[in-house]
């Protein structure tokens, strides 16, 4: 798939001077990282490097090592790709210890020492240690996966529903372990890039770690702020384990749809990713900051709660982060349940985190998190909303 569109230029690319530099650029990288000694040289930055140098030290290896111009890497010669996959690993590597503040201590005290250079290893859980073989469901969910077509993956159109892919806490983690959810999930900690591009066109990126992970996608945390429905690419060590793909590369290339968006404290916000594809959807090359709906799902019931049609008129009042008052409307339910209610509305501002819902022929308010919006055919917009401290009167 041609990916010339995401890179903004005002002159028209050439790929074998691109690919000339960037012969010099990564060899000059793989050497550095393959000559390391240390996990500090590794990323080439002193030992009293703060977490942000750590984190851009991070991000601009991975930035060469997984260029986003693909045809930069396809000119890549088969054993340049294998130093270069080693390469990711280490840095990886290196990037897991020196953000973990106890693993970063105890490699300092370890490294000090008069023996040969050591690391601290990236722990997976038992279940997916490397020698063990694959989960049943695991193994059940990849191969079923390889099966499907490109065209599969990237199935994005318009549908009455958005599933939520995510759980807000544990309790509710457990409830939904059986019947809820559509494969296995691990707690699992490892160094992610995820990038994208603001209306602008201008292209962000940003470093953090994964919550958990699964083979249809991970949570993380994050702190730039990203709508419902955006389309990113991530680029992540995933254990093979859970890969429908690139299982003999030690970096793990994936298109996501962000489908869950919890704020926390201090600009963090949880974010839930599910995985689209190696490739974005078509229309993606000409406009990569729109937002998209993934196909509705067909399985069985997924909510904990049935909800009903209703039409009934609410006020809404979008908050921010801190709860404080950025907007307000009047707006139409469309189905209801207890914990939460798609509302049909006009003009919701471009951020916010948090709703209040009152309705006075119910005698309810209540505060919810938004789930998930859309543009509908109507020119009305529709906001999905999960009620935090309230349940709807059914």
């Amino acid at each position: 798939m041609n990916n010339s569109g995401l890179i903004k230029s005002s002159a028209p690319l050439n790929t074998g001077k691109l690919i000339n530099a960037y012969y010099l650029e990564v060899e000059y990288l793989l050497e550095r990282i393959e000559g390391a000694s240390s996990h500090y040289q590794t990323l080439g930055i002193e030992r009293s490097a703060a977490s942000e140098d750590v984190i851009q030290a991070y991000q601009k290896s991975v930035s060469v090592l997984h260029p986003s111009y693909h045809k930069v890497r396809a000119a890549v010669p088969d054993d340049m790709l294998v130093r270069i996959d080693g390469a990711f690993n280490k840095v990886s590597q290196a990037f897991s210890v020196l953000t973990n503040s106890k693993q970063r201590r105890q490699y300092d005290v370890e490294s000090r020492m008069p023996k040969s250079y050591s690391t601290v290893p990236l722990v997976l859980p038992p279940t997916l240690q490397p020698d063990d073989p694959p989960a049943e469901s695991v193994k059940r969910d990849v191969d079923e996966n390889r099966r499907r077509t490109v065209d599969d993956a990237l199935h994005i159109k318009v549908s009455p529903e958005v599933r939520p892919v995510f759980t807000k806490d544990k309790a509710s983690a457990q409830e939904e372990t059986v019947e809820r959810r559509r494969c296995e999930r691990f707690k699992l900690t490892v160094p992610a890039l995820i990038a994208g591009y603001e209306s602008s066109g201008e292209k962000w990126q940003e470093v953090t770690k994964t919550i958990d992970v699964s083979r249809i996608g991970v949570a993380l945390r994050m702190r730039k702020r990203i709508k419902h429905g955006l389309v990113v690419h991530i680029t992540l060590p995933l254990p093979t384990k859970l890969r429908s793909h690139g299982f003999s590369e030690a970096g793990y290339n994936m298109y996501a749809i962000v489908r869950r968006v919890e704020p926390l404290s201090d600009g963090l916000r949880v974010v839930g990713l599910e995985f689209i594809g190696p490739n974005p959807p078509g229309d993606y090359l000409h406009k990569p900051w729109a937002t998209y709906r993934t196909q509705k799902w067909n399985g069985p019931e997924r909510r904990r709660e049935k909800r009903e049609t209703l039409s009934e008129p609410v006020s809404i009042e979008y908050l921010d982060e801190a709860m404080q008052s950025i907007g307000h409307e009047t707006g139409m339910t469309e189905d209801v349940s207890p914990g939460g209610a798609r509302i049909c509305v006009k003009s919701p501002p471009p951020e916010f985190d948090y709703v209040r819902v009152s309705c006075p022929n119910r005698n309810f308010i209540g505060i919810a998190l938004l789930r998930n919006h859309w543009n509908g055919t109507d020119g009305s917009e529709r906001i999905c909303l999960q009620f935090t401290d309230g349940k709807w009167p059914m």
